[in-house]
């Protein structure tokens, strides 16, 4: 609109354009023309802007010319008054529309609302200039017919300024209207945005709230947890206790099943002189029986039985009372015999039986004393392990008498007494501490960083004590630690992850109470080291090889707790060892039992992905700084470096903070960055957001990074990758529409950051949202 306003001006300034000749064609009455001219005036001014008319005489005389000439005149200052009033509304209107923005830009609201109005505003431009070029071009024909225009009668006049105005008072009420209306939209739009910043610190609130919940619940987890732990020394203690008991219950247990045996046997002896018994009247009605078989007797009995009917028979027919007192007397000798026979019959099948069984009980209770004797011989042998180990523990005892259940640290306190007198207080600047460390790796290694690594290694130093380090296998992911640390003077110690760490115990180490000694794993002994006077006042690097080869999340839990209660408040966590204090324990220890973790110790992970390694968890990332090396660094030569002074923590630390006071304000564009261009498209398309830990590490990142010679675009990108994008990764309900429109949308929004060394290309989120396409099957 102010550029159109000025084109009018330059049109006025202009000299008159010389007049048309006359032609044959007819001219529009002069009524017409003016009527169609001041309404076009009238209605871009206002009624107010424009003289009255003033009444002429019927006859226009020359004095009347001079009159109708003046009005011409004030007619055109007016209307130059009122481009200038245009052009200071159009200034006014261009700073409330600018106010609007910003506000819409720090509200992350109503942005298309603005947009829309900004390009009806636009519009209104357009036409406002094309409106102001046909009342430049009416007024010059206003300028050729004006001596026309005084010979026209008074009436005519009147009536075409009646017309004017009453069209001026129309559009008057018109333009009111539109003003009114987009006052409303304007209240509209504060109001609507009130609310939602209503809406939005009630849902911080309520997520504050809940994280106070979820903070007290994990205090009481980790009580319970402790609980259990004492429960568990008490249960084995317990264990050993009933294992001493349950051997001695075993053996006498033995000895009363021995002499239950042997009661056995000898009632099994008795049972088995009573069936010898037995058989003795067997074999002596054998004898009786003349040895014959019972089945050759009940053969014998049946042919006495048939001889005795013949008999019977032969008596009936000589003799028959004499025959038949024989045949009486025969047959009852033979009911007799039957009956012995069949006695005898039952008493060989029951005395057979009984045999048998006395057989198998002799053989049972062989086997019986057999068993005995090796259950008495186990016996003497558990007695005798139970005297050894007693021995034993009763040796242990008197050895570890007044020994530290703690050898290494223990030993540590007398190694490492003295702190280092040749630590620098000053820290070069840091794009030449970055360029000289790369340097000096390349020279002493044969090892190529980038320096964007560098820096962003160096800015991790400045936001977190946890750091990850992601790549291929084989880039110097394990390297780039320990050489940054041996290129400072500071210390480093590398712990080898076991894919079988499930607990604390697995990573830290475990108290045997029964030996009384604590086995201190690679990491405690590290961590110990870190805080001796020797190395304490230096950075010290504790690099986890492969680090997720197990959860991190069960074996580190503890140490992300540490570091969780540190950002919390100002003060050392510790890390507990043993749930009672010991004696005589390491001097550093705190109540004999606690490992404090202290601010100059930095963890640094290396992960893999692939199929033997697992997944980090959402809170091991929003807790970490990410590092993604390149799988194939640049070579490049150097000149030949003298050593770095020794760096201290303290001096690196003033050096971080003097870096983060000077850059605050590039850490602010960052912060509005992330809640006006991404934090509205991230929630209401993917459900993703981010709490006050990520604009924590961003109040420090950026300004090192920046500090260490790179760019805001630099700096930022890298944490819109690695700490918001990296969120969509491995979902898979998303939709590749979706990832498109936000790429389009974040490298059209890029250059509101503000970046003066920007290039509007944010490479690393970029190619992170065109990986996540081609991971759902799209190119």
């Amino acid at each position: 609109m102010a550029r159109g306003a000025a084109r009018n001006k330059r049109a006025m300034k202009r000299p008159p354009a010389p007049r048309p000749a006359p032609t044959a064609h007819p001219q529009p009455p002069l009524s017409e023309t003016i009527t169609a001219g001041a309404a076009t005036a009238e209605a871009e001014l206002g009624a107010d802007s424009l003289p009255a008319p003033q009444p002429v005489a019927a006859t226009p005389g020359p004095g009347d010319l001079v009159d109708l000439w003046q009005q011409a005149t004030r007619v055109r200052q007016a209307y130059q008054d009122a481009l200038a009033g245009i052009e200071r509304r159009t200034r006014e209107l261009d700073a409330r529309a600018a106010e609007i923005e910003r506000g819409a830009a720090a509200l992350a609201v109503g942005r298309g609302d603005l947009d829309a109005e900004e390009a009806r505003l636009a519009s209104a431009r357009e036409e406002l200039a094309a409106r102001a070029s046909a009342i430049d071009a009416r007024d010059r024909d206003l300028l050729d017919r004006e001596m026309a225009f005084a010979a026209r009668q008074d009436r005519e006049k009147e009536e075409i300024v009646a017309s004017a105005r009453a069209e001026l008072s129309a559009a008057r009420d018109r333009f009111e209207a539109t003003r009114h209306e987009f006052d409303e939209e304007l209240a509209r739009q504060r109001v609507r945005i009130r609310e939602e910043l209503a809406a939005e610190r009630d849902s911080l609130d309520t997520d504050r709230a809940t994280l106070a919940e979820e903070r007290h619940r994990l205090r009481r987890w980790d009580n319970e947890l402790r609980i259990r732990e004492e429960d568990l020394q008490d249960a084995k203690e317990m264990y050993e206790e009933r294992t001493t008991l349950s051997v001695a219950a075993a053996t006498e247990e033995v000895r009363l099943q021995s002499d239950h045996l042997r009661r056995l046997y000898g009632a099994a002896r008795s049972d088995a002189d009573r069936q010898s018994e037995r058989l003795a009247e067997y074999e002596r009605l054998r004898r009786a029986l003349e040895d014959r078989d019972p089945q050759e007797v009940r053969e014998e009995l049946d042919r006495l039985r048939a001889e005795s009917e013949e008999l019977r028979r032969l008596r009936l027919t000589a003799a028959p009372a004499e025959t038949d007192l024989r045949l009486a007397a025969v047959e009852e000798e033979a009911r007799r015999l039957r009956e012995r026979c069949a006695t005898y019959a039952a008493e060989n099948e029951r005395l057979q039986r009984q045999l048998s069984a006395h057989e198998i009980t002799a053989t049972s209770l062989e086997r019986l004393a057999v068993v005995k004797e090796a259950l008495e011989a186990e016996n003497r042998a558990y007695r005798d392990i139970v005297e050894d180990q007693k021995r034993d523990w009763h040796e242990l005892v008197e050895r570890r008498e007044g020994a530290s259940p703690l050898p290494t640290c223990t030993d540590m306190d007398s190694r490492y007494p003295v702190a280092p007198a040749d630590l620098g207080d000053a820290v070069p600047a840091l794009p030449d501490l970055v360029r000289r460390v790369r340097a000096l790796i390349r020279q002493q290694h044969g090892l190529f960083y980038e320096e964007a690594d560098l820096r962003s290694f160096l800015g991790g130093l400045a936001t977190s004590q946890l750091h990850l380090l992601q790549g291929i296998s084989g880039i110097g992911k394990t390297q780039l630690p320990q050489r940054f640390a041996e290129a400072i003077g500071a210390t480093s110690a590398v712990v080898s992850v076991g894919a079988d760490w499930r607990t604390p115990q697995d990573l830290m180490g475990y108290y045997n109470a029964f030996e009384r000694r604590f086995y201190e794993s690679e990491f405690t002994k590290a961590l110990y080291q870190a805080q001796c006077p020797q190395f304490a006042a230096q950075p010290f690097f504790i690099v986890l090889d492969e680090m997720n080869l197990s959860h991190p999340e069960q074996y580190f839990n503890d140490v992300l707790s540490a570091l969780e209660r540190r950002a919390s408040r100002d003060a050392t966590p510790d890390l507990v060892l043993m749930s009672a204090g010991v004696t005589p324990a390491p001097r550093l220890l705190r109540e004999g039992r606690l490992l404090p973790v202290p601010r100059s110790v930095f963890f640094v992970g290396t992960a893999n992905h692939d199929e033997t390694t697992v997944s980090f968890a959402d809170k091991t990332y929003d807790r970490a700084h990410v590092v993604e090396l390149p799988a194939s660094p640049q070579p490049f030569d150097v000149d030949p470096q003298d050593p770095l002074p020794r760096l201290s923590f303290a001096a690196l630390s003033q050096a971080f903070d003097a870096a983060a006071a000077a850059r605050r304000a590039s850490a602010d564009r960052t912060r509005q960055f992330l809640a006006t261009v991404l934090a509205e498209r991230m929630a209401t398309d993917f459900r993703v957001s981010w709490g006050s830990r990520l604009y924590q590490h961003v109040d420090r990142y950026v300004p090192v990074v920046l500090a260490a010679g790179g760019s805001l675009t630099e700096a930022t990108d890298h944490l819109v990758a690695t700490k918001i994008l990296r969120k969509l990764r491995g979902r898979y309900e998303i939709r590749v529409d979706q990832l498109r429109r936000l790429r389009d949308e974040l490298a059209a929004s890029w250059p509101k950051l503000g970046d003066e060394a920007c290039d509007g290309q944010p490479r690393r989120s970029l190619a992170a949202l065109d990986d996540l396409v081609r991971d759902l099957g799209h190119q």
